[in-house]
């Protein structure tokens, strides 16, 4: 009887994970972007941000629930899940931050220290953790202990502050903590976070436009707060019935307050309010109106200052969507911008150019750029819009629930699936109809992007003939010395690309090739011509039938080397003419794209002068084809059939 074997698990490396999560972002201010995410889920209605710019870290502080230590949702505390990997209280749908992954961000760092309350406690509770990143593991004791005075906590986790941080240490006092934080919040420090450059990104010095703080804007443009469904109807010109179907969408909400420790003046900071919604340029004033052209009126259009607003829901699936089209002119988007970066002026760090063009956003928070929605057939009439000349005068965002990856940075293959899907891009269809008909300047810009792209093919078709023209004195030619119609009439020699200029050339000379020539064998009459397939099939000069046995496969090429893979079958193939092609070793490997391959024969006769042939043809099946394939060089052929005088002009 057989030992039954011991039982085995699988070994999971926590602290290597974590690692990993705790850098696996894209910019150095996501984590600002899954706090305030967990604040909103957490229904705070007050976030304060203080940047602490000689710790190279910050104090983030939410007035929500706080991290319940007692009560396990599906199976874990919110306390112990902000420590661990995997495990969430949160559900897809009902919460943003349900992918467990922003708590981690705070863990690339040297120290982090988490105080927190909830109703039902009588003090606060705080932990704090030395290199978290390497030292929490399964093992690691998370379980927080109990302060009366979290205040003097604050002093003793940052030591010897600067002045700066002083000031904010100082506003952080006894009174704070019972107004603000009393009964519930959670308070997060971090310090040494794992940023290189940490001052451009996270100084809020952004006073009078002599500077700009990437880390007010990113929280605009970036997070739940910057959420794209507030639409501030009356400032932006979105219409305010579609404003009220927007507010009626799951997860909305505009009650929750963001402050950022920012300078006031030169020498003071204080706290500054961030609005929340996504900043959507206010629509013109009657006065600007009245000098506005349309985007049919103006000579270029990327001198535009037009604008239109244009937004709807849909329901797909059981779930709601919202989608918001905003077109500015690119001139105007230049000028009403001031904080965007562009060309020769950095400005906040955040690119004008990032923000324009077709965005996906899951539960108001923008995810990533998504112009490829454009390629598919159903929006074929909209396809213009993913052109380059398109993108700087409009910002069109679809928002729904979708499903993102652990980062959230992207979305996983089902969410993919939702955007590929036709029932779903037939809505998206019926959209940007609906903005068509109701916007002159929608319907203006689509029409002049198509005319100008018109313009553009056709410009880039003369530009290729005048180049043709111009160059055409330079270019290899050739006379024909023994046809009288052709004596002392130059031809051009077939360059790279004009394959089709091969063809028309042996078509023309086999027609001019006597048959007592002793080079007539190579010489097929072709009777068709096509673009797609194998190019010809012909027959012999003298042969005159209709029969479908006396045709032959007929391919042409500006060159063909034994190294490249022929790209129609070998089996239907008689004869490749190219105009010039090196030749190969007795021997060679051929292979086709039909998996058949041959070998380079030892040309005899005749043959040796113009090329060679393909013989052994068979498939990697074992198939055997009899037939054997010439591969001839027209221009070798010229030679011997004709009286040829080759010129080569100096370039």
């Amino acid at each position: 009887m057989a030992e039954s074997k011991k039982t085995e698990y699988p070994i999971i490396d926590y602290t290597r994970i974590l690692s990993e999560l705790s850098v696996n972002r894209k910019d150095p201010c996501e984590v600002m972007r899954e706090l305030i995410s967990n604040s909103y889920d957490a229904n705070a209605s007050n976030i304060i941000i203080y940047p602490l710019m000689q710790e190279k870290g910050f104090i983030y502080f939410d007035d929500g629930i706080g991290l319940d230590e007692q009560t396990k949702i599906q199976g874990i505390t919110p306390y112990v899940a902000f420590f661990s990997i995997g495990k969430s209280t949160k559900i897809q749908g009902e919460s943003i931050g349900y992918k467990c992954q922003g708590s981690k961000l705070c863990f690339a760092s040297n120290k982090i220290t988490v105080i927190t309350r909830c109703q039902s406690d009588l003090f606060w509770r705080y932990k704090s953790i030395d290199n978290p990143k390497n030292n929490i593991n399964e093992k690691f004791n998370i379980a927080s202990e109990y302060s009366e005075a979290p205040w003097e906590l604050l002093n003793e986790i940052i030591q010897k502050p600067k002045a700066s941080t002083k000031k904010i240490l100082d506003s952080l006092d006894q009174s704070f903590f019972n107004s603000q934080f009393k009964p519930q919040g959670t308070m997060i420090i971090v310090q040494g976070l794992e940023v290189e450059r940490f001052s451009d990104y996270y100084s809020s010095d952004d006073y009078k436009e002599e500077k700009w703080s990437y880390l007010k804007y990113y929280i605009r443009y970036n997070t739940k707060h910057g959420d794209m469904r507030i639409l501030r109807a009356d400032k932006t010109g979105f219409p305010q019935r579609r404003e009220i179907s927007f507010k009626n969408t799951l997860g909305y909400t505009e009650d929750c307050k963001l402050y950022l420790w920012s300078r006031s003046t030169k020498q003071n900071y204080e706290l500054e309010e961030i609005p929340c919604g996504y900043p959507y340029l206010e629509a013109p004033d009657e006065n600007e109106k009245k000098k506005i052209k349309s985007p049919s009126e103006i000579s270029r259009l990327n001198d535009g200052n037009f604008s239109t607003r244009h937004c709807s829901t849909f329901m797909y699936e059981d779930i709601t969507y919202c989608v918001v089209l905003a077109i500015d002119g690119n001139r105007r988007a230049l000028r009403e911008y001031k904080e965007l970066s562009r060309k020769g002026k950095s400005q906040s760090g955040i690119k004008l150019s990032d923000q324009r063009g077709v965005f996906i956003s899951s539960e108001g928070v923008r995810i990533c750029l998504y112009n490829e929605i454009f390629e598919n057939n159903v929006l074929k009439e909209y396809s213009i819009l993913k052109d380059s000349k398109a993108l700087p005068h409009y910002l069109l965002i679809i928002n729904g629930s979708f499903d993102v990856v652990t980062n959230r940075n992207s979305l996983t293959d089902s969410s993919r699936q939702i955007l590929n899907n036709p029932g779903f891009l037939e809505n998206i269809k019926k959209f940007l109809d609906s903005a068509k008909k109701d916007s002159t300047v929608f319907s203006e810009f689509i029409e002049r992007l198509n005319k100008e792209n018109q313009e553009a093919k056709l410009e880039a078709y003369t530009q290729k003939l005048i180049f043709l023209k111009q160059n055409i004195q330079t270019r290899k030619r050739f006379k024909i010395e023994n046809i009288t119609e052709l004596k002392n009439k130059w031809i051009v020699e077939p360059e790279v690309g004009e394959e089709h200029w091969v063809g028309a050339l042996y078509t023309m000379f086999a027609h001019l090739v006597t048959d007592n020539s002793p080079y007539a064998e190579f010489w097929l009459r072709p009777r068709t011509f096509s673009g797609v397939g194998l190019d010809s099939i012909a027959v012999p000069l003298q042969e005159n039938s209709l029969a479908e046995k006396v045709h032959r496969g007929l391919e042409y090429k500006y060159s063909f080397s034994a190294t490249d893979e022929y790209n129609h079958p070998f089996i239907v193939t008689n004869c490749i003419v190219c105009w010039e092609m090196p030749m190969p070793e007795e021997g060679d490997s051929i292979t086709d794209a039909y998996d058949y391959f041959g070998e380079v024969g030892r040309p005899e006769g005749l043959l040796k002068d113009v090329g060679y042939e393909i013989i052994k043809i068979q498939s990697k099946l074992g198939e055997i084809h009899n037939g054997n394939i010439q591969v001839i060089s027209l221009k070798k052929l010229l030679d011997k059939t004709f009286q040829c005088d080759w010129i080569t002009p100096p370039d």
